[in-house]
């Protein structure tokens, strides 16, 4: 059985916007999620969710409050899954960066390549490919405990 991944991602806004971006589960197609990834043991939320953007997409933030958190149980390919998943509210650096439309980035040293770019989240959340992890969009409006969200795909 594998271990609970712990992860963390980031939540920029930019005019009601949130910066996402779309991957592919080889068995499933394409999905929207913030950008960030895994927090390695002894390391921070917030320096890991600053780690990832500068290896990513090759940009700093600064990792403002965390948000909450989402217990996210799932398939990937096929095979089940199991994070953890920290949101954390992020600013750019360079403030230059929030009038930039598309971003390109990178995962799994290179392997994985991605774009990112400015959506609403209600719409993609009602679009046809899912927003992960379930449960963002009622932890941000508040409508939750706060706490987190227990999601399943």
């Amino acid at each position: 059985m594998p271990p609970i991944q712990t992860k963390v991602l980031g939540i920029i806004e930019r005019d009601g916007e949130h910066l996402l971006q779309r991957l592919t589960d080889p068995g499933e197609g394409d999905f929207y999620r913030p950008i960030g990834g895994g927090i390695e043991f002894g390391e921070a939320s917030a320096a890991a969710l600053e780690r990832e953007f500068r290896e990513e997409l090759g940009v700093d933030i600064a990792a403002g409050p965390t948000l909450g958190t989402i217990e996210n149980r799932f398939s990937w390919d096929g095979e089940p899954d199991h994070e953890l998943v920290v949101l954390r509210e992020a600013t750019f650096a360079d403030e230059s960066l929030y009038g930039r439309e598309q971003f390109s980035g990178v995962d799994d040293g290179g392997a994985v390549e991605y774009d990112a770019g400015w959506f609403d989240l209600e719409s993609v959340q009602d679009g046809p490919e899912p927003l992960y992890p379930e449960g963002l969009v009622t932890l941000l409006d508040g409508d939750g405990d706060g706490a987190g969200h227990v999601a399943e795909r």
